[in-house]
């Protein structure tokens, strides 16, 4: 949740800095691939807005996000280790 509260966003593409000026009209959710709520209603766009504001929801978004990023990357850890796949998963 620090990171977030700093910007840092994870996301399957990397981490995202999202104070960064080249998300100022970015319409696209924060990752495609995520199922959280933020990436579900709220763009880029708009969770900068509200960071760069100082308001609370921002922070709230950008925590729930990350803290969704990392569960499903365990649930995924977790599949992949009872299959048996865990080699592919991870190269």
């Amino acid at each position: 949740s620090r990171n977030a509260r700093h910007g840092h966003l994870f996301t399957s593409q990397g981490i995202i800095n999202i104070s960064n000026a080249k998300y100022e009209q970015d319409d696209s959710p924060i990752d495609p691939e995520c199922d959280c709520p933020a990436c579900r209603n709220f763009s880029r766009a708009y969770i900068r807005h509200l960071q760069k504001s100082q308001e609370a929801l921002g922070l709230r978004l950008a925590v729930m996000h990350n803290l969704r990023f990392y569960n499903k990357l365990m649930e995924d850890i977790r599949e992949a280790l009872a299959e048996g796949r865990f080699e592919e998963f991870y190269f």
